[in-house]
């Protein structure tokens, strides 16, 4: 199985709700199992995505880097994420 993984520019805490609605969210547009990948920091760093051998597009990962950058925007605390 492909370990495809979508990595994230600036790294960002988050909070346990946040990464639970990364992962799903990664896992619903990419139709793929994923995974919320942390730094020794306890810092997301990306996205991993159990793809197989089928292609991620481009599109998906560009998609999940814009909701991962929602999340840590500077008021996303009042998105209603928790």
């Amino acid at each position: 199985m492909t370990d495809f993984r979508v990595r994230f520019g600036k790294p960002a805490k988050l909070g346990q709700d946040a990464a639970l609605a990364l992962e799903d969210y990664a896992r619903a547009i990419s139709s793929c199992d994923a995974v919320v990948v942390f730094d020794a920091a306890h810092k997301v760093t990306g996205v991993a995505l159990a793809a197989g051998q089928k292609p991620v597009p481009d599109s998906v990962s560009q998609d999940i880097q814009m909701f991962f950058d929602s999340l840590t925007a500077e008021n996303a605390d009042k998105l209603g994420w928790s």
